[in-house]
């Protein structure tokens, strides 16, 4: 007995050299995704989530069903959940995430704006980082869609102008959502001005309005409307839209890291 004891000492030594030292993770995997709060396919636009694995998920349109239909999904994929549901339905935000949300807060909507935004920060795998979770006017006003799209860009830059001001300074910074407007709009022009830069992706485009003829989806138009901006101090990198999830909008996806 007095042999066997050091050779089974010697046995774990030698197993614990052997073993590689798991990394701790130094990257944050964030999601933007408008899943269309009249979009009734939970389960579908869902997979779309557990598909691409992202550690935080910033969500847009959340009415009470999504919540619902969230948290019974991820409850246990993601310890830390936020949700602000809005008088308007399509105005709900929501985020899932597996770091410690540290703070969190609604911020309401300018007159016009018809949807707040919701401000929180994540202690991730390199500290600290602040995320701005937005939704944007649509192209949209009492005639429609041809002439909202000429006269609602001064309300999504209303709404930047309103959420900016509550970001922290000192922590690196996130903004990302449902912009309803294209790269060269007001309100992205108006953040990258004061130091945030949005991520090119890859893929499809982040919106796709289609129609059923004949029995097969026909796609009538496709724009890229939802953007992730970064300050100076984060790194972005493996950005793509997914085409998957039954919503009108796709999801964005994007690795980020301290620079």
């Amino acid at each position: 007995m007095c042999c066997l004891r050091p050779l089974a000492l010697l046995i774990v030594m030698l197993t614990s050299i052997a073993e590689p030292a798991v990394a701790e993770p130094t990257a944050l995997r964030v999601m933007s995704y408008n899943v269309n709060h009249a979009n009734r396919d939970a389960s579908g636009t869902m997979d779309a989530i557990v598909a691409e694995d992202p550690d935080v998920v910033l969500l847009q349109e959340i009415d009470r069903g999504w919540q619902d239909s969230l948290e019974k999904r991820f409850s246990k994929a993601y310890p830390h959940r936020a949700f602000r549901l809005y008088s308007r339905a399509a105005g709900g935000l929501a985020v899932l995430s597996r770091f410690p949300i540290i703070d969190e807060e609604f911020i309401p909507t300018p007159p016009q704006g018809w949807f707040p935004a919701q401000r929180l920060v994540v202690d991730g795998p390199f500290g600290k980082v602040q995320m701005l979770n937005v939704h944007l006017r649509p192209c949209l006003d009492s005639g429609g869609w041809i002439t909202g799209y000429q006269t609602t860009p001064p309300h999504r830059l209303e709404q930047a102008k309103a959420y900016y001001p509550r970001l922290k300074s000192g922590l690196p910074t996130v903004v990302a959502g449902d912009f309803n407007e294209l790269p060269t709009g007001v309100a992205v022009e108006y953040l990258a001005k004061r130091g945030l830069v949005r991520v090119p992706t890859v893929g499809p485009t982040t919106w796709h309005h289609q129609k059923i003829v004949a029995g097969k989806p026909l796609s009538l138009l496709s724009m890229d409307i939802d953007h992730v901006l970064v300050d100076s101090s984060l790194v972005a990198s493996d950005a793509k839209v997914v085409d998957a999830g039954a919503s009108d909008h796709r999801p964005v996806v994007v690795t980020l890291a301290k620079k």
